[in-house]
């Protein structure tokens, strides 16, 4: 039997495969090797300088082609000579509409990763109705992520599909284990941090993030935990150096605390997971449009338990006293110092979530899982 020929578009900033990747793309990674046993893939994402025009994701083909005007055009002409049964266009609505009034006969999906191309600043709410209302459907991360689109958008008519995202057990090593205290020990003497409490944060420092609210939590925590460390995983450009005013500004909320803050750059996927490994809490306080939020599951998949704001679809990953706690947005000013306290304070707790937490991962939030989603969307025939 055949398999369904579907190419993946990936026009976002990043290159794939490629460790500086945003999730948009590690998303596309996980999951195309998973589902090349069922599905024929091939991915077509951009070129950068010094890269190969095609290479291989597992034994999924990427073709690059270059950024600027030519993009859109080389695109549509290897689509018309490959000849896909689906197109899966992420996150550009205006570019899947394109390719749609280009192949008329091909089944062209939309996966949305967040609401950032479907913002008001974005064509106006008919215009964008009537180029959604020409595709043939939508896949969105959550459940949250599907409310946002249809209220901002009341009325539109398409088939629209929930694909939460996962991890990678293997990637991974839980820190509730005789091998993932051993290592999590031995990095500790490294950095010369024995002995200590370490909460996380790993992400780009942005105010969607909410870094300067864990930040205000630091002076409590603090004399409450005289050994506690923040540490703060990330940048304002994923592998990019430089700094905006908001790191400038988060730098100033933690100089009062130098023995109890340290940054450290962007860490590329997987290396990221020894930061996991230290930590004895995850905190995620992201703003209200976190459409899922990859470290959850990350933290999750290394036995932490995660404090996280109660934004977007984190709810339906984080499940509040089992996995973790989930604090109101508008509270995290008052609660997150007192959530993160009281982890700290309890290191059978601790390790219960961070347990339950892992097992969430095994049962429903494995990449395999998504994958095999993936696939049902995609096998599905043209109405």
């Amino acid at each position: 039997m055949n398999r369904p020929r579907i190419a993946v578009v990936t026009p976002g900033s990043f290159i794939i495969p490629s460790g500086r990747s945003s999730s948009v793309e590690r998303v596309i990674e996980k999951i195309v090797p998973l589902a090349s046993d069922r599905l024929d893939i091939t991915v077509f994402g951009k070129r950068g300088e010094h890269m190969n025009a095609r290479e291989k994701i597992g034994d999924v083909p990427c073709i690059r082609v270059a950024e600027g005007a030519a993009y859109y055009p080389s695109i549509l002409s290897h689509l018309k000579s490959w000849q896909p049964e689906a197109v899966d266009v992420h996150n550009r609505p205006a570019l899947a509409y394109l390719i749609k009034q280009n192949l008329p006969g091909v089944r062209v999906i939309l996966s949305l990763h967040s609401t950032t191309f479907i913002k008001s600043r974005n064509p106006s709410r008919s215009l964008m109705i009537s180029k959604l209302r020409a595709l043939d459907g939508i896949s969105v991360n959550s459940d949250y992520l599907r409310r946002e689109v249809q209220y901002r958008y009341p009325g539109l008519s398409l088939p629209m599909y929930v694909n939460h995202l996962g991890a990678s057990l293997e990637d991974f090593m839980p820190r509730w284990t005789p091998v993932g205290e051993g290592l999590r020990q031995a990095r500790m003497a490294e950095y010369g941090w024995s002995g200590r409490k370490i909460v996380l944060f790993v992400g780009r420092l942005i105010p969607e993030k909410g870094v300067h609210a864990l930040l205000k939590a630091v002076p409590h925590v603090a004399r409450t935990h005289p050994d506690v460390l923040f540490v703060v995983v990330g940048s304002a450009f994923y592998s990019r150096p430089g700094e905006t005013s908001y790191v400038r500004h988060l730098k100033g909320l933690a100089s009062s605390w130098p023995d109890h803050v340290i940054f450290q750059p962007f860490t590329p996927y997987p290396r990221v997971a020894d930061w996991y490994n230290l930590a004895d809490v995850v905190v995620v306080p992201s703003g209200q449009e976190e459409a899922f939020g990859l470290v959850n599951v990350e933290a999750m998949a290394s036995g932490i338990p995660v404090i996280a704001s109660d934004a977007g679809g984190i709810p339906e990953i984080v499940e509040h006293g089992h996995s973790g706690f989930l604090i109101p947005s508008e509270h995290l000013d008052g609660r997150l110092a007192d959530g993160i306290v009281r982890l700290l304070n309890d290191e059978k707790l601790r390790r219960r979530m961070g347990t339950a937490g892992l097992e969430a991962i095994r049962s429903r939030f494995r990449w395999r899982h998504t994958a095999d989603r993936f696939v049902s969307i995609f096998s599905a025939k043209q109405a």
